[in-house]
């Protein structure tokens, strides 16, 4: 079973938290025919989720195209990075309403003086045999639990306040309800289940990160610091509200230094894994001489004789940006790219080339991104649709995930604007959004 990042501990202890976890996880076990999830996080003692390696098995057992020359000795081997209105729909999915906080509100009464109340559920969104917290008041021993109707059978009753519980193999969108001896309570906004996309039809879950919460979960990114090319990256121009990650690029008047963020997983219990299919919902928008990007990198992707692909490969998924070098307007244009035999003059790489959203669209606006990745093909999605794929340069090893934004003067993405991207907040300011990431992976035979 795999838990959302983003679960915190309450007021119940951390060993019943941890008891409710492993109760969970066994029956998860039997709930996927003997299917255990091997080294991908979560699950963790504080319910947060980390993943590392990536893969079921049964239950016995730079996004910018130029690339950069490593630093000898260090894991990091290439990087890649736009702007959006102040005013957006924050909803984790499609016509959710918003969620506050750690949770979803909710601000119905309760029907009844002996009633239970569901306050919040945390996450918004979770795949069947994913694990809930919700919170709330007068919960007692008696307390059943349902998703849009379907009762849940793994159930802890925590606390009079909070109550963990498994999604249902059967469950659907919609209010969650408790019901107790003393009346129904139900939430006011709807819990999203998580189903596969179709290009993962047959794959389960593996690791998500929804955004709930008020900061960047420390256990699934980290932030570079120091300076790339024209910006600092630096975890300031990281917020995360209304479950949303929002990356800004902003200048400081006082310096005049340009300010981005860089994102990855690679860390010890954040996400690596070796093939499936991820997808990120995002909108951009960008400014002149700044790009954002969202892609894959290996620790293990460097130059080899004769070149070795299957070590490790830069697997850019989606890049952005509003302009292109010769300074034309690129807003609604996207290109995704495969690297790999390192940075040098020897290194090897595809391009889907430059592709255009359909007449009337906007990337201001929400769209998701995605990529099937097998042993034999990558094939890449833009809003379930794909629209470009390859059989060559294929990675045959553990791949981490990065969220980037880069600023270059004169470079791929055009001029840095005169006054630069104005302060922290200015409408000037570039801005990239995402809404969540998810990766789904195919169960391998029991």
């Amino acid at each position: 079973m795999k838990s959302v990042c983003s679960i915190k501990e309450s007021e119940v202890t951390k060993n019943q938290r941890r008891q409710f976890l492993q109760k969970s996880a066994c029956t998860a076990t039997a709930f996927w025919g003997g299917l255990a999830l091997v080294g991908c996080g979560g699950g963790g003692s504080d319910g947060s989720g980390g993943f590392n390696g990536g893969r079921l098995l049964p239950a016995s057992g730079n996004g910018n195209g130029a690339g950069e020359n490593p630093v000898p000795g260090s894991a990091e081997v290439s990087e890649s990075g736009n702007s959006l209105p102040v005013s957006v729909n924050n909803s984790t999915a499609e016509n959710l309403p918003q969620p506050v906080g750690q949770g979803v509100k909710n601000d119905i009464p309760s029907p009844s003086e002996t009633s239970p109340i569901v306050q919040s559920f945390v996450p918004a969104a979770e795949a069947p045999g994913g694990s809930i917290v919700i919170t709330g008041a007068k919960f007692d021993s008696t307390a059943v639990v349902s998703f849009g109707g379907v009762k849940a059978t793994q159930i802890s009753v925590d606390s009079a306040t909070q109550i963990s519980v498994m999604v249902p193999a059967l469950a659907v969108t919609g209010p969650i309800t408790v019901e107790t001896a003393g009346g129904t309570g139900r939430s006011a906004a709807p819990f999203a289940v998580l189903s596969a996309p179709a290009p993962a039809a047959g794959y389960r879950l593996a690791w998500h990160d929804e955004f709930d919460g008020t900061s960047l979960n420390p256990r699934n990114w980290r932030a570079h610091t120091a300076t790339r090319y024209d910006a600092v990256r630096t975890a300031d121009a990281v917020d995360v509200s209304n479950s949303i990650l929002t990356i800004t690029t902003y200048t400081d008047p006082s310096t005049g230094n340009h300010h981005t963020a860089f994102l990855d997983t690679n860390i010890g219990s954040g996400c690596k894994f070796t093939f499936g299919y991820i997808e990120a919902r995002m909108r951009f928008v960008n400014r002149s001489g700044q790009w954002s990007a969202f892609w894959l990198q290996s620790n293990r992707h460097r130059a080899a004789t004769p070149p070795n692909p299957a070590a490790g490969v830069e697997i850019d998924i989606i890049e952005h940006r509003a302009f292109d070098d010769k300074q034309s307007d690129a807003r609604n244009y996207h290109s995704s790219s495969v690297h790999w035999n390192g940075y040098g003059a020897d290194r090897l790489f595809l391009e889907s080339g430059v592709r255009s959203l359909p007449a009337g669209e906007s990337f201001s606006d929400w769209h998701t991104a995605g990529l099937l990745w097998t042993p034999g093909k990558y094939q890449f999605f833009l809003d379930g649709v794909q629209f470009w794929e390859a059989t060559d340069g294929i990675s045959q090893s553990e791949e981490f995930i990065r969220l980037t934004t880069e600023v270059k003067d004169k470079g791929r993405a055009g001029e840095i604007p005169p006054g630069g991207y104005g302060p922290r907040g200015a409408d000037t300011n570039a801005v990239t959004q995402v809404d969540w990431v998810r990766v789904w992976q195919v169960p391998s035979a029991p």
